[in-house]
């Protein structure tokens, strides 16, 4: 059987944020809840929550342990502990990101271990979205209420539109 590819929606409901009033802070309503991210004191923020940069990196050390535990699971390996650090560091002129991420285990792990865990790592699909091409659609809308990708504003083009089009629900 072929498989076609699909462009689908990741979240069946569009995850927002709303900024408090005269605050650094930013509201995140997901799927279960809510969650505050804010800046840094040095930053003019009130350090209640995690800033953007450090949430993008959170991503990534919960997705490589989340894959690599459902790797080891299915493996039957006795490998319990993972722990995962990552940084980053930013390159102004031409800009660039590079983000360093180390892995170790609680345990003895076997070199033939170590090579498919690294692969799966690399691999896990925060990584992946990392590492691929990445375009982000902008508009402006006079309601709040708009699906992500849509809007009033900038007046969109035929091609566009029919690109958004396909990820509405």
């Amino acid at each position: 059987m072929i498989r076609k590819k699909q462009t689908l929606r990741l979240f069946p409901k569009d995850i927002t944020g709303d900024l408090v009033k005269d605050r650094q802070e930013v509201i995140i309503n997901w799927r279960a809840g809510q969650l505050i991210l804010d800046e840094p004191t040095f930053n003019g923020g009130h350090d209640i929550g995690p800033d953007p940069f450090t949430t993008v990196l959170s991503g990534l050390i919960g997705c490589t342990l989340t894959t690599l535990r459902m790797y080891v699971k299915e493996k039957g390996w006795n490998i319990t502990d993972i722990h995962c650090s990552v940084n980053m560091i930013q390159q102004t002129e031409p800009f660039k990101t590079s983000i360093f991420r180390t892995l170790s285990f609680g345990q003895p792990v076997t070199e033939a271990q170590k090579e498919r865990l690294l692969w799966i790592a690399m691999n896990c699909p925060v990584a992946r979205l990392l590492q691929g091409e990445i375009n982000i659609n902008t508009k402006l809308s006079d309601d709040p209420a708009v699906s992500a990708g849509m809007g009033n504003y900038p007046p969109s083009d035929e091609a566009s539109t029919d690109d958004t089009k396909k990820f509405t629900a």
